[in-house]
């Protein structure tokens, strides 16, 4: 018997001083059968590699003593070494930034400071205006949006300074301005009512009736919890770079879920536009509850509040129709007429006093920047659910901002970047009393259109921010409500023409077009989180039934043409078939689901005859001129028109297909 039979290779070193945990005592017997004349000293002994000791079966074979304990424990280390090593490459693979250095990391991570290598000292003022601007237009929504949220109107302010002051520095767009969204907002005011059924039921906590200053004051106490949880599971996405499942949120249902988002505001807002004081409205079909309590309330409207409120929306429609466009044609300036019209309002409340009349104001507030806290994280899975729900909403409406703005000729947006960028900005601004944040469109144009080459222009919407939230709270207090209330009215209603993209839609396609209305009809009548997950399960519904039973074309060459090809069905006037071929086009995937039907529906196109007006090809005159046909050929004896005037002869079919025909 040979070593090579016994796969017991082995190497020893003499005058080796150092001990080793792999070493194995060989007894005379077992070097006498390598043909080995003298026994090496214990220490003199190192056993290389550690792959190759002697197993305690081939020990007992000749009669040695085997130590359980005394198994070389470097054994265990290159196991382990191993698994890793096998790992090492998927963990490349799927965590973010682990096939880079650190400095490529650190590169990647924080794109502003790699970009302002490139950066240019002219585009320094216009990056200063647009930051100024989108500020200025950012602070005139902050109100509202925390009204929608049903947290206090000014707990909104910290959302100006602190995302977007970390979400500037890690973010791939060049053009996105984080802050309040109406999207994250409604979402997030069907989550904290849900919060308050499980806890508080009935608005009771103990044997005490809160109030709605209270209700407020407790979801304001809850809303950091919840961005904190968002932006946890978004960076857990992001390091898995699962940016990818974006494509799950079809525009189809996205697109209806933002309508209703937007016409919940909006009619949420109507009632204190009118002077009019709402009540917290929880529940299924909140738009249509408020709608309800302003018409039957229409006795109570305060004048005076209405007569501002008319004021604010007649300003605004006209310089946004007249003199907007001559604006920016002339200067490239968005003028923000809404910031203007508040700094307007607030001296005319001071200066009349409008508190004293009746008229409802911001009020005052503990102005200055807030100290961290720990958000609280105690109200269990309703809290979860909501982080979840919320990461997946503010980053939808991201990263489709993001898209759309760089269709241009910006550099390409990372989803990766974009989930980890907005989940920092999440867990970093729930330390501040911040709610979860989004980056709208409206405000992403507004920066583009005025020139913004980086984030800096974010940045300088930051600094303005903090000067707000330092300093400026004597003054905000003085600001009408029914401003507000008017002014989210009017730029909400902008978003609203994309009702008129679904005739079209309905023209294209029916399916997508139904699961639009669905979507739509399911976020009015129910609620905005309803209605998102109605979407998305019928759009996936959709998708299974549709990629069960995919259509199957029949392909003909297009006259005039080499290689042309199109279907016959659409376009049975400029196309043909090949004479004796047959090319079917499956529209789906072969999978087994859909291999059954698939198998049957190519074998009854394949017996299907041939059109009697179908012309062939023209072929050269010398097409056959120098050929000779081969002995092995089957169709030597054939012609052109004997191949015209039979059946299919060839077959022309992804070949995946016949994995599944037996």
């Amino acid at each position: 018997m040979s070593g090579e039979e016994l796969d017991l290779d082995f190497k020893y070193r003499k005058g080796d001083p150092q001990r080793s945990a792999e070493r194995t005592f060989l007894t005379p017997e077992i070097l006498e059968l390598y043909g080995e004349s003298e026994v090496p000293h214990p220490k003199n002994f190192r056993h290389e590699p550690p792959g190759r000791v002697l197993t305690a079966e081939v020990l007992e074979l000749y009669g040695e003593e085997v130590d359980a304990m005394a198994q070389p424990k470097a054994l265990v280390w290159e196991n382990v070494r191993d698994a890793l090593n096998g790992i090492r490459p998927l963990l490349r693979r799927r965590l973010y930034g682990a096939n880079k250095s650190s400095q490529e990391f650190l590169s990647s991570s924080f794109p502003l400071f790699s970009r302002l290598k490139h950066y240019q000292a002219a585009w320094i003022p216009r990056d200063i205006l647009a930051g100024f601007i989108v500020g200025m237009i950012q602070f005139t929504q902050v109100f509202g949006n925390s009204q929608t949220a049903t947290v206090r109107p000014t707990s909104g302010l910290n959302i100006l300074l602190f995302p977007g002051l970390v979400y500037a520095f890690m973010a791939s767009s060049l053009y996105n301005s984080l802050g309040g969204t109406t999207i994250a907002v409604a979402t997030l005011r069907v989550s904290l009512g849900y919060i308050e059924d499980q806890h508080y039921p009935g608005g009771m906590n103990g044997k005490h009736k809160m109030t709605d200053t209270e209700l407020m004051d407790l979801h304001t106490y809850i809303a950091p919890g919840i961005a904190f949880i968002a932006g946890f599971v978004q960076i857990g996405l992001g390091f898995l770079k699962l940016g990818f499942l974006y494509g799950i949120l079809s525009p189809n249902v996205m697109e209806p879920f933002f309508l209703a988002c937007f016409l919940q505001s909006i009619c949420g807002k109507v009632p204190s536009a009118f002077g009019l004081e709402p009540p917290v409205i929880f529940g299924f079909a909140q738009q249509f509850q408020y709608l309800y309590f302003f018409l039957t309330n229409l006795g109570s409207i305060n004048g005076w509040e209405t007569l501002l409120s008319f004021a604010m929306a007649s300003t605004v429609l006209v310089f946004r129709e007249f003199w907007q466009p001559r604006i920016f044609t002339r200067y490239r300036l968005v003028a923000p007429i809404e910031f203007i019209l508040f700094v307007i309002f607030s001296i005319i409340s001071y200066l009349a006093d409008f508190r004293g009349k009746g008229i409802r104001v911001v009020g005052s507030y503990s102005y200055g920047v807030p100290r961290p806290t720990v958000p609280d994280l105690s109200y269990g899975w309703p809290m979860a659910f909501a982080g979840i729900v919320l990461a997946i909403v503010t980053y939808s409406a991201t990263l489709d901002s993001a898209k759309v703005l760089a269709r241009k000729h910006d550099p390409p947006v990372s989803a990766n970047q974009e989930l980890l960028a907005l989940g920092v900005a999440h867990v970093f601004g729930s330390f501040f009393a911040c709610f979860p944040v989004g980056a709208p469109i409206g405000r992403g144009r507004v920066n583009q259109s005025m020139g913004s080459r980086s984030q800096l222009s974010t940045l300088v919407a930051c600094v303005f921010a903090g000067i707000v939230i330092g300093y400026a709270g004597p003054a905000i207090q003085y600001l009408p409500l029914c401003v507000v209330s008017t002014n989210m009215i009017l730029f909400l209603s902008m978003s609203l023409t994309a009702f008129k993209e679904l005739p079209r839609l309905w023209a294209f396609n029916n399916i997508d077009a139904a699961v639009w209305i669905l979507t739509f009809a399911c976020g009015m009548l129910l609620n905005v989180q309803v209605g998102l997950f109605v979407g998305v399960s019928v759009s996936l519904l959709s998708l299974i039934v549709r990629s069960q039973r995919p259509k199957v074309r029949v392909l003909g060459l297009l006259k005039d043409t080499q290689w042309g090809i199109a279907a016959l069905k659409h376009h049975s006037e400029i196309a043909s078939e090949l004479p004796g071929v047959r090319i079917l086009q499956i529209q789906s995937p072969v999978n087994y689901a859909n291999a059954d039907y698939l198998v049957k529906e190519v074998m009854n196109l394949a017996l299907e005859p041939y059109e009697a007006n179908a012309v062939p090809p023209p072929l050269p005159a010398t097409a056959f001129a120098d050929r000779r046909p081969d002995d092995g050929d089957p169709f030597r004896h054939t012609t052109v028109s004997d191949v015209f005037n039979s059946k299919v002869t060839h077959l022309i079919v992804s070949r995946k297909l016949a994995c599944y025909v037996s």
